[in-house]
């Protein structure tokens, strides 16, 4: 039956236009496309290798052993990769090298594991590592997906709502160095390194990761790495349902990046328990009345021209979660001058209100 289905279906679209063909594949996942539609028959393999197709364009990294039914897209031997410096080796290999082929300008990271798969050992120094990183950049890539799945989609039979991982996350300890799946906090060396060898980076997607800070009183994120030293020409970012410090709220984690144009911070929960030690400074962002007035991503919002705050929340001192204020949220507005669009949850009346003053904005809800 399986055999006959996969006929009929050549045979249906065999009659289709090349043209036609190439636009149906180009919505296929990349995986699909390789491991399914092309290995169908000889025609249907060359239309999965047309340059035209934008999957041409991408290419996976495993950093771990993925999944037996899973596809490498860049056809690189599969490795157990458990430390930084392993990886680095690998992609330094000729073969990688090869199997990675310009012009792949979408890298997916796949296989990385909040749990610490990716650490270090004491085999080359950081000096060494560096170096390495160096020599091996891959400037063609523009766009890099580190995003995991939602933590609805993860059906493992465990209770995975925000509520029970949050609650989890502090069971274990915020503070601590423990690296849990609840927590989905990547270890900052493959921050590290992607930053180091993807020089031309413009677009960043964190969505679903947790962030740092790990210790307290840390205030560096994974986002941090990739700044202006790294990653000069970085335009968009996305981390769609952050959970962290309150810290990051300021900004100061894409300080450096002066083309920034671009953030998508969906369902951002702000906690003041990952970063105890600025628990006292948040009444400069959620108090009206508060002497010192701050305004979210100050630090950040020279050039912005596009912003997406909605769902955002923070944890009062008592634990319990907040909406952030309207007044916070005119308040992004008012004082970032290059706004051009923006999206949150401001009410209708205050959207009007804002529209008076700045019409040159473009509100969504």
């Amino acid at each position: 039956m399986h055999l006959a289905a996969e006929t009929t279906v050549e045979c249906a679209l065999r009659d289709v236009p090349a043209e036609c063909r190439t636009l149906i594949a180009s919505y296929l996942a990349p995986t699909d496309l390789y491991s399914r539609y092309g290995r169908c028959c000889r025609w249907m393999r060359a239309d999965a290798l047309n340059a035209d197709l934008p999957q041409t364009r991408w290419g996976e990294l495993h950093v771990a052993q993925p999944a037996p039914d899973s596809i490498v897209i860049e056809g690189a031997p599969a490795a157990k990769i458990v430390c930084i410096e392993s990886l680095l080796e690998r992609l330094a290999h000729p073969s990688f090298r090869s199997a990675w082929r310009a012009p792949r300008c979408h890298m997916k990271i796949v296989g990385h594991d909040p749990n610490g798969a990716v650490g270090g050992r004491d085999e080359m120094s950081f000096e060494e590592m560096r170096d390495l990183a160096s020599e091996i950049a891959f400037g063609d890539v523009t766009s890099l997906d580190l995003s995991l799945r939602a933590i609805d989609d993860v059906d493992d039979g465990s209770d995975t709502s925000l509520d029970s991982l949050h609650s989890r996350e502090h069971d274990d300890g915020v503070g601590s160095d423990k690296r849990s799946t609840s927590n989905r906090v990547l270890p900052r060396s493959l921050p590290w390194l992607l930053a180091s060898i993807l020089p031309g980076l413009i677009e960043l997607d964190f969505t679903n990761l947790h962030g740092g800070p790990i210790h307290e009183g840390d205030y560096i994120s994974e986002l941090s790495l990739f700044n202006s030293t790294n990653c000069p020409n970085i335009q968009k970012i996305r981390w769609d349902n952050r959970v962290g410090g309150c810290y990051f709220v300021r900004g100061k984690d894409m300080k450096t990046l002066a083309h920034l144009r671009e953030l998508h911070v969906d369902n951002l929960l702000a906690d003041w328990r990952f970063d105890k030690l600025f628990a006292p400074l948040m009444n400069q962002f959620f108090d009206e009345a508060s002497v010192i007035q701050r305004f979210f991503f100050f630090a950040c919002n020279n050039n912005l021209e596009r912003m997406s705050l909605k769902g955002g929340q923070y944890t009062t001192m008592e634990g319990k979660k907040v909406s952030f204020p309207q007044f916070a949220l005119m308040r992004f507005v008012r004082q970032t001058p290059t706004l051009r669009w923006f999206r949150s949850d401001l009410s209708q009346e205050n959207i009007e209100k804002l529209s008076r003053e700045r019409p040159e904005i473009c509100f969504c809800s």
